[in-house]
């Protein structure tokens, strides 16, 4: 029998994968914000198959922190996008891009610590079949992830591009025949992350089970849970920090160059959208 620690990974990880997810998709995300306590709950089923009264202790310890979460995190995001509707409207340069990266990494630092002292508070046990079945969902998540890495490349590729050009749209508005064959250029230039970002998928699975199996303090394990998810980068593997960088400066170079060629009405249509969110994020707030 071993403290029960693992949803501190999870819980921030899925929260942190549903509050920025809600920066960039509006309504529908707004739904899964405001049942972020059950949804968060699901994946840690999924990846622990708990016992009712871990249920109840995850339930207990979710509730207040999406509810400081809500409070304070949120009016920060509606105000960066209100930063983002700002510079989308004059027109965007390199400079801000470096402040949206900037400013998720901050986003995603804050998310971490505000759940790694709440996930370590859990004093549920965690049994190790627990750990034994968690390995199996790791394992089984790797090996889907290797069929989908051994597929040709140009197929991944192009099944990103046809999403990335349908995104664009909907943020966008219709696009000339000129226009989508140029963002089809510039989705199919990114790097191709998904085999390097699986391999540090991979790591992060051995080091979350090795961290369970290994008697520490709880202070220990909440510092090693810290470096892996808020000081990520000086654990993450040299081929995968490459690879972030590399995929920022080619999102730069996307994002600036489909600046360049909106129309105004497209303009006006992607400042709406945003509007939206806001709107959304705003209607959130208030009802914190």
């Amino acid at each position: 029998m071993r403290t029960f620690f693992i949803p501190a990974s999870r819980l921030f990880r899925g929260l942190t994968l549903l509050t920025l997810l809600l920066l960039v998709s509006g309504c529908a995300l707004s739904f899964g914000y405001r049942h972020a306590d059950w949804l968060i709950s699901r994946q840690l089923d999924h990846y622990l198959d708990l016992t009712s009264n871990q249920r109840g202790v995850l339930k207990a310890r979710l509730q207040p922190l999406l509810l400081r979460h809500r409070a304070e995190a949120l009016p920060r995001y509606e105000q960066f996008l209100q930063d983002v509707q700002a510079r989308v409207s004059r027109g965007l340069t390199a400079a801000d891009m470096d402040w949206t990266f900037a400013s998720y990494d901050r986003f995603r630092e804050d998310l971490f610590e505000r759940a790694i002292p709440e996930g370590g508070q859990l004093v549920t046990l965690l049994k190790d079949k627990q750990i034994q079945y968690l390995e199996r969902v790791f394992r089984k998540e790797e090996a889907q992830a290797e069929d989908l890495t051994q597929r040709p490349a140009a197929v991944r590729l192009d099944e990103r591009t046809t999403r990335g050009v349908a995104m664009a749209e909907e943020w966008l508005g219709p696009l000339s025949r000129e226009q989508s064959g140029r963002l089809r250029e510039l989705i199919r230039a990114l790097p191709d992350s998904q085999p390097v970002w699986w391999q540090y998928r991979r790591q992060r699975h051995e080091e979350l089970v090795a961290l369970l199996r290994t008697s520490t303090s709880p202070d220990q394990i909440m510092g090693t849970l810290r470096k892996m998810f808020v000081h990520s980068d000086q654990t993450a593997p040299a081929a995968y920090l490459k690879m972030m960088s590399e995929m920022r400066a080619a999102l730069t170079h996307l994002a600036l160059e489909v600046d360049r060629m909106l129309t105004p009405i497209q303009r006006r249509h992607a400042l709406l959208s945003i509007q939206k969110v806001i709107d959304e994020l705003h209607a959130l707030t208030r009802n914190s």
